[in-house]
């Protein structure tokens, strides 16, 4: 905890001048907001007098009215101070965490359930605002002034201080029983939050294919428990809390319950004046506010804590390590040498594989799922770092080249297009922001998404929606082309970037694809055969490795793993209806 606050005052010390006035206007507030009981202990006293003088006394209730109007515009100047800087630096923050996330592997991003991430982006770093521009300002200012308040007081009877503070041993002890064990059960509060925002997502997400497959009871299902967990851990913890609380708050507001019958005490001796018994009556009453406010955010600490861990814990996530120098690369030629990886630090999902994709020559990956095509389309791109072995380009370590200098000679069309809520031009743009509208429509054209777009309702400036979603796949898929044929890399990756497409479509895109790698170097995950029967080199992977090389006429010579796809692809293209009478 000790070390989450320090980081917290680190990011409080970037706006340290408006969060320092936030402090002192916070201190005159609680200030003013005090000095009405002293004002009431004269206005009482004048009152009391055998002839009070109305002036005097309308003077007190003027001082009170100033007072309580000091008290509110100091509170809204210091809120207004500290969170300013408190939502810059949350911006900040934000910033650095999206940052980072690029930085990152990006197996780690894979990892993370999307609910988890958005939770940490958004509700942690929102939870930093409690501490950034409430208990900074708030809670200095709530300590200080009672604690002025008391020296003040004990300097005029130490004997009715002591007794102010009486009961506050007792409620402190409370508190503590309350707050017993509060790491370990905010740990678990986490989990079950995350948990319930990860099945949230999920089922929104889902939505589509829960509906199609009739899941929807299963999935509500889960989706109930998710939230009754977390509403029943909730309601334990508070019921666990609820008897040490209410102790704890009974105790802390009964100091007019020692000092009202010790003061009436020494007041009866005469060791004690009618003024000063008035003072601490009414001192006794308004000097808990502070403490309760210094506690309530005490409380809200914890989750502040608990937010900045999970925050610090993504950011100091150790990151691929990476380096400004470009190198001199000989040309754009692929090289694998004895590439191992593994996801999970223990099973290779890559194992020894070699080969390579020279520049201006196309190179296929086939191969039943999970025989880790992708995976290596995307140790390419250093998404990951080997294991084992090495991936070179030019004959230089992909691990030694910046990350700059590496997406700028690789463009990758992913198997699961996603599309940001721009429109459909800017998505195009994305791979070559400094574009003309021509050169977007030129790549558009090659990529024969050009007439679908015109058809849209406002062409090339409709957005594409969340994720894309205003659009088909196949339509989301030959944007992505487009991009990949407006940034005009040397090296172009496709991963089962047709898979999506009509045959049709996918003709035409071939034939658009073709021109575009002309003296480029071309790697391509693909299902259909067909689809890579006239490149230079086809590798067939299995388990994690290439059990044969060639091109397709040598391959169907020699690999009887190659065959076998062969024959159920050529044996799936002859499938039919089974008559025209079943046709509709």
């Amino acid at each position: 905890m000790v070390q989450s606050i320090k980081r917290l005052f680190q990011m409080a010390g970037e706006y340290k001048t408006q969060l320092g006035a936030s402090i002192l206007c916070a201190i005159a507030s609680v200030a003013a907001g005090l000095l009405p009981y002293f004002l009431i202990q004269q206005f009482i006293i004048a009152i009391l007098r055998p002839s009070p003088d109305l002036t005097y006394l309308m003077l007190f209730a003027a001082l009170l009215g100033v007072c309580l109007i000091c008290k509110t515009v100091l509170f809204l100047t210091s809120t207004r101070l500290s969170h300013r800087g408190a939502y810059r630096i949350l911006r900040n923050v934000r910033v650095q965490l999206a940052n980072k996330l690029t930085r990152l592997p990006l197996g780690y991003v894979l990892e993370q359930e999307s609910g988890v991430v958005k939770k940490v982006m958004e509700n942690d770093v929102e939870e930093l605002e409690r501490f950034l521009a409430h208990n900074i300002p708030e809670t200095i200012s709530s300590a200080v002034v009672p604690a002025a308040v008391l020296v003040y007081l004990s300097f005029i009877d130490w004997r009715l201080t002591l007794a102010m503070l009486g009961f506050i041993p007792l409620a402190v002890l409370f508190y503590g029983l309350m707050m017993n064990g509060s790491k370990e059960k905010m740990k678990k509060y986490y989990t079950a939050v995350d948990k319930m925002n990860a099945v949230v997502v999920e089922f929104v997400n889902g939505m589509k294919e829960i509906k199609a497959f009739n899941q929807s009871q299963s999935s509500f299902s889960r989706f109930r428990e998710a939230i009754e967990g977390y509403r029943r851990y909730v309601l334990e913890w508070y019921r666990s809390s609820w008897p040490f609380m209410t102790a704890y708050y009974v105790f802390i507001q009964a100091t007019l319950v020692t000092v009202l019958p010790v003061g009436l005490l020494f007041y009866g001796r005469g060791s004690l004046s009618l003024s000063e018994l008035i003072l601490f009556l009414m001192m006794s009453m308004g000097f808990t506010a502070p403490l309760i406010k210094l506690t309530e955010f005490a409380d809200g600490l914890i989750l502040v804590v608990g937010a900045e861990q999970n925050i610090h814990s993504i950011l100091s996530e150790e990151e691929m390590r990476d380096t400004d120098r470009k190198q001199e690369v000989q040309d754009n030629t692929i090289s694998f040498l004895d590439v191992n990886f593994s996801y999970d630090g223990a099973t290779d999902v890559v194992k020894g594989v070699s080969f390579v994709a020279k520049e201006g020559q196309s190179t296929a990956l086939i191969g039943p799922s999970g025989s880790g095509k992708s995976t290596i389309a995307k140790l390419i791109c250093r998404f990951w770092d080997v294991s084992g072995g090495t991936i070179s380009i030019g004959g230089v370590d992909v691990r030694r080249l910046p990350t700059s200098q590496l997406m700028e000679k690789i463009s990758f069309v992913f198997q699961d297009a996603f599309l940001l809520n721009l429109s459909i031009a800017d998505n195009i743009r994305a791979g070559k922001p400094e574009a003309t509208d021509a050169e977007i429509q030129r790549a558009a054209k090659l990529a024969r998404c050009h007439d679908f777009i015109l058809k849209t309702p406002d062409g090339y400036h409709t957005l594409a929606g969340d994720a894309g979603n205003r659009l088909s796949g196949g339509e989301r898929q030959r944007i992505c082309i487009a991009r990949a044929i407006l940034k005009d890399a040397p090296i172009l990756v496709l991963d089962e970037a047709t898979a999506s497409i009509d045959p049709d479509s996918e003709e035409q895109i071939q034939e658009a694809i073709g021109e575009l790698t002309r003296d480029k170097t071309l790697l391509v995950i693909a299902h259909r055969i067909r689809t890579v029967m006239g490149f230079d080199q086809i590798l067939v992977m299995k388990d994690g490795r290439i059990c044969a090389c060639g091109n397709h006429q040598e391959l169907l010579n020699s690999s009887s793993e190659y065959k076998m796809i062969y024959h159920a692809y050529t044996y799936t293209e002859s499938w039919t209806l089974g008559g025209e009478e079943h046709l509709c």
